[in-house]
C-alpha cells in the first residue's frame, strides 16, 4: 500500500504502491518538537490509513503524534483520508485558500473534475455522478469548513527544521500549490508534474481549473528553481527536477498538436479527440479524462481558431 522512504530522520516519503485509480496520494511526514506534521492523505480507507501507520511506526512514532496536516489542494485522493485520522486525534489542519471551496463543497469539486462544458460536449458524460464515483472509490472527503486553516502564496510554513515557501501553481486545481525548502533544495511537487508509474496520467488539467494557459504559466514560474530533491503526489521522486517541469510541458503542448491535427483533417467530437489522448481502459476508469480535451478545445476557442457545428469542432486556418 505505501512504501516507506526516510529521506532524512526527521523527513519521510511514504511513496503509494498503486498504478490504478483510485490511486491514492503520497503522503510526507515531517517531525518536530510537538510531534508529527502530515502533508496529504490518501483515501478514506481503513487499508489507506493503515499502510500510513504502518509506515509511522517503523520509525517508532505513532498516528497519535499528529497535531498538523497540510493539504496540498482539494482533490478527493489528497484530502478524504483526513476523516480516518480524525478518529485518532485533533490536528490543526491546513489548506490553500482557493483549495477551501472544492475541498467543502460537492458541487464546486464536480465542476472542477467534470465541467459543466464537458458534459455539453460529451452526451455520454452528461448525467455521469462524479462524486458518487469518488466516494466508492476515495470515501467520503468533504472537510469540516470552520475547522480549516487556509494558507496563501509565499506563507512560509515552519516545521521542524524545515521552512517550505508555498507556491501557487493553478491548472491542475485552482488552489494547488508546490511546496519549496530553499536551503535544502527541497521540492514538494504534488499533483503538477508528470512522473513514471501512477503519474503517467499527468498532467492532468480542466478549463473550469485554470486550462492550458494557466498551466503552462505555472510551469514557467518554477522551471528555475534549483532543486535538489523533488517528491511528487504520484509515483517515485524525481531523479532531475527541471526534466521533469519539461517532459511536464512537452506532455501539454504534445497534446495541443495532437487535437490541433486531428480537427485539420476533419470535423471530430470531443470524445474522438478523447481517445487520440488516452486509452479506452483509461477512459473507462477516468471519464473525466474529456475534461483535458474539453481544455485545449477551449484554448483554440479563445485563440479564435476553433469552428463548432454542433457537437463536432474543426480547426480555423488562420492566414
Amino acid at each position: 500500500m505505501y512504501k516507506l522512504n526516510v529521506v532524512r530522520e526527521d523527513f519521510l516519503f511514504l511513496e503509494f504502491d498503486g498504478r490504478r485509480w483510485p490511486t491514492a496520494a503520497n503522503v510526507w511526514v515531517i517531525f518536530d518538537h510537538d510531534g508529527l506534521i502530515l502533508i496529504d492523505t490518501g483515501l478514506n480507507s481503513e487499508e489507506s490509513f493503515a499502510g500510513i501507520a504502518a509506515c509511522i511506526a517503523a520509525t517508532g512514532h505513532a498516528v497519535e503524534e499528529i497535531h498538523t496536516i497540510l493539504l496540498t489542494h482539494g482533490h478527493t485522493d489528497h484530502i478524504a483520508g483526513v476523516q480516518q485520522f480524525l478518529k485518532h486525534v485533533t490536528p490543526r489542519l491546513m489548506l490553500p485558500a482557493q483549495s477551501l471551496p472544492i475541498a467543502t463543497s460537492p458541487d464546486l469539486q464536480s465542476e472542477q473534475i467534470l465541467p459543466q462544458a464537458v458534459r455539453e460536449i460529451v452526451p455520454e458524460l452528461a448525467d455521469f455522478d462524479v462524486l458518487d464515483n469518488f466516494r466508492q472509490t476515495c470515501g467520503e472527503w468533504v472537510l469540516p469548513e470552520a475547522d480549516v486553516s487556509v494558507i496563501h502564496g509565499g506563507d512560509r510554513l515552519q516545521f521542524g527544521q524545515y521552512c517550505f515557501v508555498a507556491i501557487p501553481v493553478p491548472g491542475h486545481e485552482v488552489g494547488l500549490m508546490m511546496f519549496y525548502e530553499g536551503d535544502q533544495g527541497i521540492m514538494l511537487t504534488t499533483d503538477f508534474l508528470r512522473n513514471d508509474g501512477a503519474g503517467a496520467a499527468l498532467p492532468w488539467y480542466s478549463s473550469s481549473a485554470g486550462g492550458v494557459d494557466l498551466y503552462l504559466e505555472s510551469l514557467a514560474k518554477v522551471a528555475e528553481f534549483s532543486v535538489q530533491e523533488a517528491f511528487p503526489s504520484h509515483g517515485g521522486a524525481f531523479n532531475d527536477y527541471r526534466a521533469a517541469v519539461a517532459e511536464t510541458h512537452s506532455a501539454i503542448v504534445n497534446r495541443q498538436k495532437i487535437i490541433e491535427k486531428q480537427l485539420s483533417v476533419g470535423p471530430q467530437t470531443c470524445r474522438e479527440l478523447d481517445r487520440h489522448l488516452y486509452s479506452a481502459r483509461a477512459l473507462e476508469l477516468c471519464p473525466w479524462y474529456s475534461s483535458v480535451t474539453e481544455a485545449h478545445l477551449a484554448k483554440l476557442e479563445k485563440d479564435g481558431r476553433l469552428i463548432r457545428e454542433g457537437l463536432r469542432f474543426s480547426i480555423a486556418n488562420l492566414t
